[in-house]
């Protein structure tokens, strides 16, 4: 029975609130590896956020990231989540030898491509320490 109600809360998704959209279990397969394409880059100017030079997320990080992340409807998280001009970019390839092209901005918000699959928008709501700013 506790094992029904693991598994029950390991798929089961969030209802949501004020703050934060309904969160679902990404439900993808082991990193393999991670690769960092690009760091501190700028996709709009913010006023009040340090430079996005400052944004570097190490592999360790990104590695957390995925780990800890979990699926959003994107319209949901546009309406409740804060989000940064500041990102990081890079591919990802999975324990099951699938691959896919990432993007995670400072808020830990970001979104993952894989072949043959509609874009994937990451939170993770577990990030907390740097580089992340929550």
């Amino acid at each position: 029975m506790i094992g029904l109600v693991a598994l029950l809360a390991a798929t089961a998704c969030t209802s949501g609130s004020e703050f934060e959209p309904p969160l679902c279990p990404a439900q993808l397969p082991a990193v393999a590896e991670i690769r960092i394409e690009e760091q501190g880059a700028t996709l709009w100017k913010t006023t009040g956020e340090p430079p996005c030079a400052d944004f570097r997320p190490t592999l360790a990080d990104v590695r957390s990231f995925f780990r800890g992340a979990k699926s959003a409807d994107r319209r949901d998280v546009h309406y409740t989540l804060s989000e940064s001009g500041c990102v990081a970019r890079g591919a990802v390839r999975f324990a099951d030898g699938s691959r896919g092209r990432w993007q995670v901005d400072r808020f830990a918000l970001g979104w993952l491509d894989r072949a043959g699959r509609p874009r994937l928008t990451l939170y993770c709501p577990q990030c907390h320490r740097r580089p992340w700013r929550q």
